[in-house]
C-alpha cells in the first residue's frame, strides 16, 4: 500500500496534500482520531473530516474518494488536539483496563523471583552460619587444649 499511497500523493501534489503518519509512534494521532484498525484512510476538505470505509484499496479507489465521492461520505468535525486532562483521563483508563493483564502475568512472576531470592539467601546465610560456626568451634577447642 505504500507503493499506492506515494503514487496518489505523485499523482495529486499541487492538488491535495497526502501524508503518511505511523499511528504506533504516534499515540496521540491515534488517540485523538480514534484510530483502531490499519490502515485508517482520512480525508479533510473544507474543516470537516471525511473517513473512507470502502475496502479497495487501488489508486484509482483513493483518487476517485478524493475528487468525488467524499461528498457522499457522512461529513464530521475534526477532533480537537488532546489536552492534558485527556491524556491523564486515557492514561488513568489503560492503566485500570490493564491491571488485570498486570495481575495476571507480572505478580506470579514477582511471586516465583521474590520466593527464589529468599531462598537463596537462606540457603547462603545457613552455609555461611555452618561455616563461622566451624571456625568458632575449632578455635575454642584449640584453647582448651593449652
Amino acid at each position: 500500500m505504500s507503493k499506492t499511497w506515494a503514487q496518489l500523493a505523485t499523482e495529486l501534489k499541487g492538488k491535495i496534500n497526502v501524508a503518511k503518519i505511523d499511528v504506533t509512534l504516534n499515540s496521540k494521532t491515534r488517540k485523538r482520531f480514534k484510530i483502531e484498525g490499519f490502515p485508517t484512510l482520512l480525508y479533510f476538505k473544507n474543516g470537516k473530516m471525511y473517513d473512507y470505509k470502502n475496502h479497495d484499496r487501488s489508486l484509482e479507489a483513493f483518487k476517485n474518494f478524493v475528487l468525488e465521492t467524499y461528498k457522499n461520505a457522512k461529513a464530521s468535525e475534526p477532533p480537537k488536539p488532546l489536552n492534558y486532562m485527556d491524556i491523564l483521563k486515557d492514561f488513568l483508563n489503560e492503566t485500570f483496563q490493564n491491571i488485570d493483564r498486570i495481575y495476571k502475568y507480572a505478580f506470579p512472576s514477582l511471586a516465583v523471583l521474590v520466593s527464589v531470592s529468599f531462598l537463596t539467601g537462606s540457603i547462603f546465610s545457613l552455609i555461611l552460619l555452618k561455616c563461622c560456626c566451624m571456625k568458632s568451634g575449632a578455635s575454642k577447642v584449640a584453647k582448651k587444649k593449652d
